[in-house]
């Protein structure tokens, strides 16, 4: 997967910012399905890896103290539906 040569970091930032939970929970998901389908000698030149960096601190920002705890809880709801 080649790197997105407009990536803007701080537009994808802010319209994390607008999501609700369920859709930056839902963005973390496929971000994270995406990652493992890149080769290793990708992954620099990748911007999969900034984007789950950018949507880790939106959910750290709006559950503070608890890490990716509110993902994970929603993840495990998710697979038990």
């Amino acid at each position: 997967m080649p790197a997105e040569q407009d990536f803007d970091a701080e537009d994808f930032f802010d319209r994390l910012a607008a999501m609700s939970n369920d859709e930056l929970f839902a963005v973390m998901q496929k971000l994270e399905e995406e990652s493992a389908d890149i080769p290793s000698e990708q992954r620099d030149v990748s911007d999969v890896f900034a984007k789950i960096a950018l949507v880790e601190t939106a959910i750290e920002e709006r559950f503070p103290g608890q890490l990716l705890a509110p993902y994970k809880d929603w993840q495990q709801h998710r697979t038990d539906i």
